[in-house]
């Protein structure tokens, strides 16, 4: 995956993920579009860890939530246009990221 494409997955997850931030809170947790929209936004930070050697997920032992949340992570910082740079791909639940990848590539992806 080239560096321009990886800038650009990003970006679609950092809009994914402000939209579904946003639908929650119009709509609730429980709507089909607050669901869809985190399910697509997981479906994309999936797609950067299988496509990019240089991610993987570290455990985020800071973030106040009701749940363990994987913070998707970038071995060097990635500059987009807006900011100036980023290093990582938000956030994505534990229970989620079980679903998404087997056993082994979890082993693989988790950082401690």
């Amino acid at each position: 995956m080239q560096r321009n494409e990886i800038v650009q997955l990003l970006s679609k997850i950092i809009r994914f993920n402000h939209a579904w931030k946003l639908a929650q809170l119009q709509f609730g947790t429980e709507s089909n579009l607050s669901k869809s929209l985190r399910d697509q936004k997981s479906c994309l930070q999936a797609q950067l860890l299988r496509d990019h050697p240089g991610t993987y997920l570290l455990l985020d032992q800071q973030t106040e939530s009701e749940e363990p949340l994987y913070s998707v992570r970038f071995d060097t910082n990635i500059t987009l246009p807006d900011l100036p740079f980023k290093d990582d791909a938000e956030h994505i639940p534990v229970r989620i990221a079980q679903k998404l990848f087997s056993e082994n590539e979890l082993l693989k992806l988790v950082r401690e």
